[in-house]
């Protein structure tokens, strides 16, 4: 295992990312060849997997102005998220205290008056909210995945875009575009196992999110390539580094010597990589079980390692 201990410094200049890591940390013991990498905000080590520390961000703070300053006092409120709610339900008090009939009365009907002024978004939102983090939790994705997603699905609902569409659907078709926006590879149909929405229907409400609510937030999704399926599926059926390492690079140099992968799925190519790269080291994997987690069939991965196999030495 790998122990690092900080030392101090006094530079007066900021070095590179990089060598201020080896300046802060010494090894003490990792393996016998550490290679370092920084991978999805760690520091690993390529050869052995151990996973050193998290990459922080140690650029200076920003100054801000006197004007600044001053806006962001006056536009600072805090707000709920679907606005500044009063929630009236049973028969006692804050302190736990019981209500009297008639305050208990009184109170019911504030809430009801309050109710009947709720505008369209806000009442949305209430059955919305719940939804996006139960497939939040279900899914386990980042907290910054979901604030995405309920900014994409707040863009749809003040367009008006509910119309005739359910809001489990719009729900789905925000949270795997947030998921693409910031590169998780997850596919729509885990998304679609949780939510049971039709695979056509959640297919156009993420269409209609690219086309008429990603520009209008200057979002931009990103296509998933290999690499991001080889990291996700090797974790999944618990092959050690060196297969992961040896995957990628039959991925580089088939790329290299004119492989071209585009029009591919890149799951199905990620399975063909991580099964040659088993057979090398020995890993007993059989293509069934690289399929299921790939979620492509065997013949899919067939084809893929023929055409491989033209450009590169695969066993």
């Amino acid at each position: 295992m790998g122990l690092y201990t900080k030392k101090n410094s006094h530079h007066s200049e900021k070095p590179k990312r990089e060598d201020h890591f080896f300046e802060e940390f010494e090894e003490k013991s990792c393996c016998p060849m550490p290679q370092i990498s920084q991978e999805d905000g760690y520091y690993v080590c390529l050869n052995c997997g151990f996973i050193i520390s998290k990459i922080f961000d140690d650029a200076p703070r920003r100054t801000y102005t006197a004007e600044e300053k001053k806006d962001r006092i006056i536009n600072e409120v805090v707000k709920n998220k679907i606005g500044p709610r009063t929630v009236i339900r049973g028969k006692r008090d804050a302190s736990g205290g019981l209500l009297t009939s008639d305050i208990a009365s009184k109170f019911a009907r504030l809430s009801k008056i309050q109710n009947s002024v709720v505008d369209s978004f806000e009442r949305n939102l209430k059955i919305a909210i719940p939804l996006l983090e139960n497939l939040r939790e279900r899914l386990q994705i980042p907290n910054v995945v979901a604030r995405n997603a309920l900014k994409i699905y707040q863009s749809v609902v003040r367009k008006k875009l509910t119309v005739g569409r359910s809001i489990e659907s719009l729900l789905s078709a925000s949270m795997f575009a947030a998921m693409r926006i910031h590169e998780i590879p997850l596919t729509m149909s885990e998304i679609l196992e949780i939510t049971n929405i039709p695979h056509k229907k959640c297919i156009k409400n993420f269409k209609l999110i690219l086309l008429e609510v990603l520009p209008s937030l200057n979002l931009k999704v990103n296509n998933l390539n290999a690499s991001s399926y080889i990291n996700r599926f090797i974790e999944e059926l618990k092959l050690p580094m060196q297969c992961r390492n040896y995957a990628i690079k039959l991925l580089k140099q088939a790329k290299e010597r004119g492989y071209n992968t585009s029009g591919k799925d890149p799951k199905g190519l990620a399975a063909a990589f991580i099964y040659s790269a088993s057979k090398v080291f020995g890993e007993k994997r059989t293509q069934k079980e690289i399929c299921e987690i790939a979620q492509v069939t065997q013949l899919t991965l067939r084809k893929r390692r023929t055409e491989l196999s033209k450009y590169i030495l695969i066993k």
